[in-house]
C-alpha cells in the first residue's frame, strides 16, 4: 500500500472517498435493523460525499491519461509502450487497481442516483452498494501501484480495440447485478431493464473477449475479462440465468408470472441464441489444429475441421522495423481442395521500451480466412536464420453459429424491452 506523501490529486480523492464510505458503510450497518426504511440526511450526505470524491479521482486519472500520460501511475506501472489516448484509458478498467476504482465509483453514483421501488428499504440497499464499493476501494489502494514500477509485459487490453473494450463492459455488468442483487436484499423487487443491462453488457463482453482471442495469439487460458478466462462465460451465464422467471424468483426473490405473449417470443428467441453460442462454444472441442514449419517456397498439406486437404506455401518473410518495434511477418499462401487461394500475413510484433529495451512477451497477430462453415486462423509462432516459418494452424467449424447466435439474443432483448415499454402503459 503507498503512503500518502508525495500523492495526487487522484490519491486524495480515492483517500477521501474511502474514508467517506467507511464511514457511512459503518453508519447504516448499526442501523441495519431500525424501523426507518431510508437513510438520514447525514447518511445521505455522506453518499453524496463519497461519491463527489470517488468522481474526482476517477477524473483526474482520466485527464492524466488523455493529457500528461506520464503523470499518471496506473499508466507508467502497466503499460510500458506508447499507445493511443484510447487505450491508455483501458488501464482504468482493464488492470485490478483501476478496475476496483470505477466499480466502486459506478456503485457509489448509482447508489446516490438510483431510486428503490416497490416498497424497497433504501437504506439496507444503500449499505448493500456502500460497503461493496468500500471493498472495491480498498482493492484499489491496496494494489495500487508503487511510485516507481516498471512494467515488463505488453497487457492485453492495449493489443486490440476489442480486448480494451470488452473489460469495461463486464464491469459495466457487474455493477448493474450488484445494483439487483442490493435491490434484492432491500426487499425490492429486481428491476427487470437493469437486468436486461447487465445482459446486454455480458454479452458484448463476451463478444468483444472472443474478437480479441480471435484476433491475437493469446492463449486459452490468458484472462481477457476479469482476470480470468472462463470469467467472462461464467457472468454471461449468471445474467442470462436471472432473466429466467423461475431462476429469478428462486435467486432474487423475483416474482414468478405468467409470460406474455411477447415474452414469450424474447424468451424463444433468447433460448435458441443461448443454444447457438453454447454449440459453438462446444464445437472448439472438433477444432483441427496442427502445427507445421514451412520454408521459403516450401508447401506442406494440412486436414480441415472435415478432413480435407489444404496445401500452405511459404511465400517469404519480412521483417522491419516500426515506430516503437521490431515486426516479423511471413506470407502464407493457402489452397483449398477447390483450388482457391487465399493470401494470409500472420505477425510477431516485439515492441520495446522508450530506453530501446526489449520487453518479456511479443504481440502476436493472427491472420484469418472465414466462410460460413470454416473458420482458419493461422497464427505465426517463430521463424529461424533459414527463413523457415513456424505456425499453428486452425480449423474452426461453423463460425456462423456465434453471430447468429449474438443477433437472436439482441433480438430478444428488443422484444423484452418493447414487453416492458407496453406493460407500463396505462390500460383502459
Amino acid at each position: 500500500m503507498n503512503g500518502i506523501a508525495g500523492a495526487n490529486l487522484s490519491t486524495f480523492s480515492t483517500w477521501a472517498a474511502l474514508i467517506l464510505t467507511g464511514i457511512l458503510t459503518g453508519t447504516l450497518v448499526s442501523r441495519w435493523s431500525a424501523l426507518e426504511r431510508t437513510p438520514g440526511p447525514r447518511s445521505e450526505g455522506l453518499l453524496l460525499g463519497a461519491a463527489a470524491a470517488a468522481v474526482v479521482a476517477w477524473f483526474a486519472h482520466v485527464g492524466a491519461l488523455i493529457g500528461n500520460a506520464a503523470s499518471d501511475p496506473l499508466l507508467t506501472a502497466f503499460v510500458p509502450v506508447e499507445t493511443s489516448p484510447g487505450f491508455r484509458l483501458a488501464v482504468l478498467w482493464g488492470t485490478l487497481p483501476g478496475g476496483a476504482l470505477t466499480l466502486a465509483v459506478s456503485l457509489l453514483v448509482v447508489a446516490t442516483l438510483m431510486t428503490v421501488s416497490r416498497g424497497g428499504d433504501r437504506l439496507r440497499f444503500v449499505c448493500v452498494m456502500a460497503a461493496t464499493a468500500l471493498a472495491a476501494l480498498l482493492l484499489a489502494v491496496w494494489f495500487a501501484p508503487e511510485p516507481n514500477a516498471l512494467p515488463t509485459r505488453v497487457p492485453v487490453f492495449v493489443q486490440a480495440p476489442s480486448a480494451a473494450l470488452a473489460p469495461l463492459a463486464a464491469l459495466l455488468a457487474l455493477v448493474a447485478l450488484i445494483a439487483c442483487v442490493a435491490a434484492a436484499i432491500a426487499g425490492a423487487l429486481p428491476s427487470k431493464p437493469l437486468l436486461l443491462s447487465a445482459w446486454i453488457a455480458a454479452t458484448a463482453a463476451l463478444a468483444g473477449e472472443q474478437l480479441a482471442r480471435s484476433e491475437l495469439g493469446i492463449g486459452p487460458r490468458d484472462g481477457v475479462l476479469l482476470g480470468s478466462a472462463s470469467s467472462g462465460l461464467a457472468l454471461w451465464l449468471l445474467t442470462g440465468a436471472l432473466l429466467h422467471r423461475r431462476i429469478l424468483g428462486f435467486l432474487l426473490r423475483g416474482p414468478i408470472t405468467p409470460a406474455t405473449t411477447a415474452r414469450s417470443r424474447a424468451a424463444n428467441a433468447a433460448h435458441a441464441g443461448a443454444a447457438l453460442m453454447v454449440v459453438s462454444f462446444a464445437l472448439h472441442a472438433l477444432a483441427a489444429r496442427s502445427t507445421v514449419s514451412v520454408g521459403p517456397g516450401a508447401t506442406v498439406e494440412v486436414t480441415d475441421a472435415f478432413r480435407r486437404p489444404w496445401q500452405l506455401a511459404n511465400q517469404g518473410v519480412s521483417r522491419f522495423d516500426a515506430e516503437g518495434m521490431d515486426i516479423l511477418s511471413v506470407a502464407i499462401e493457402s489452397r483449398d481442395s477447390r483450388g482457391t487461394l487465399r493470401l494470409l500475413a500472420p505477425s510477431i510484433q516485439d515492441p520495446h521500451r522508450s530506453d530501446g529495451g526489449h520487453l518479456e512477451n511479443t504481440i502476436s497477430r493472427r491472420a484469418s480466412a472465414t466462410n460460413a462453415l470454416q473458420s482458419m486462423r493461422v497464427l505465426l509462432q517463430e521463424v529461424d536464420s533459414l527463413d523457415v516459418a513456424r505456425v499453428r494452424i486452425t480449423f474452426l467449424p461453423v463460425p456462423i453459429l456465434w453471430p447468429l447466435g449474438v443477433a437472436l439474443l439482441v433480438l430478444s432483448a428488443m422484444l423484452s424491452a418493447v414487453d416492458e415499454r407496453r406493460s407500463r402503459q396505462p390500460t383502459g
